[in-house]
């Protein structure tokens, strides 16, 4: 039986669309990603089981540990923007209207979305594989069980106001079984709040392997608009919105990619150098992106049916 789209569960095709390998860790082998005739969404191949994931996470991986460095190096301020992601953008912004309650993030690394929220009001449950992620959020104060969604939700009290997948989704296995998790911990009228790279953006499809949010082999799977909404509806959710945004960092390190065939540390002057030119190229990415009909980032709010 061949393997089906992680997205809309349509059989895929046996040929691969995009062949590469790991770019920014050097994983060992190559990969390919299998592209859905359907909804146009991708799953990475060979599948691999649930507890081989860790074996792609170096201890350098950027999501498990905070920067180390002067207050006001370029890193640092990166990171700061990052951990301070406004309700006002998708899809954190359909909290907005919502009074604090008890939110689960799944995936949570070393917090940086908690420790946001939870300054808003809410009362954040994390979620993360990463033991030496958890240690550095529950420094810094938020609650976080080490595990995945899988063997953490059995002991979690459920009724959560809103269940958060930042940038997590596109690394798990299945995503449709934690999306089922996830709807049964949500209280009556939850919200689903998604965020994954785009697969139909033009970055995608100019860059191909060398697209930076790409990131084989952790992103097991590859979703398109259509795909995302598809397996939404499939998993008991009702879309709210569906929108896309701008990374600053796609399109460099797409560049540095196709350029210099994976990353490259930089470092000294240069360093501030790339980060200013990265920022001072977004508006243009932003209007490239709005004529293109979407950026490179995809967020998708979803309420529980009934």
């Amino acid at each position: 039986m061949p393997p089906l789209c992680p997205a809309c569960a349509a059989p895929l095709p046996a040929r691969a669309s995009i062949r590469g390998i790991d770019r920014l860790h050097g994983t060992p082998g190559s990969f390919q990603v299998l592209t859905c005739t359907v909804c146009g969404s991708g799953r990475t191949i060979p599948i691999v089981r649930a507890d081989e994931l860790a074996s792609f996470y170096p201890a350098e991986y950027g999501a498990h540990r905070r920067t180390v460095g002067r207050p006001r190096s370029p890193s640092r301020l990166v990171d700061r923007v990052r951990s301070r992601p406004s309700l006002r953008r998708p899809p954190l912004r359909t909290l907005h209207n919502r009074p604090p309650g008890h939110l689960l993030d799944v995936g949570s690394g070393r917090g940086d979305l908690g420790v946001v929220l939870r300054d808003k009001g809410w009362q954040v449950t994390g979620i993360e594989p990463s033991g030496a992620a958890c240690d550095e959020a529950r420094s810094r104060g938020v609650q976080t069980e080490q595990g995945t969604l899988e063997t953490v939700a059995p002991r979690l009290p459920g009724e959560f106001g809103a269940v958060v997948f930042q940038h997590s989704l596109e690394h798990v296995v299945e995503p449709a079984d934690d999306l089922l998790l996830a709807r049964a911990l949500l209280a009556d009228g939850g919200l689903l709040l998604v965020s994954v790279p785009n697969f139909a953006s033009w970055e995608s499809r100019r860059f191909g392997t060398n697209w930076f949010h790409l990131d084989l082999p952790r992103h097991r799977s590859h979703f398109t608009p259509d795909g995302l909404e598809a397996l939404l509806r499939r998993s008991g959710f009702v879309t709210l919105s569906l929108e896309t945004s701008t990374s600053a960092d796609g399109l460099p390190m797409s560049l540095q990619y196709r350029l210099l065939g994976r990353r490259r540390l930089v470092r000294g002057p240069a360093l501030y150098l790339a980060a200013a030119t990265a920022v001072l190229l977004v508006p243009l990415l932003v209007a490239v992106d709005r004529l293109e009909q979407g950026g490179d980032v995809l967020h998708a709010a979803a309420q529980k049916a009934r």
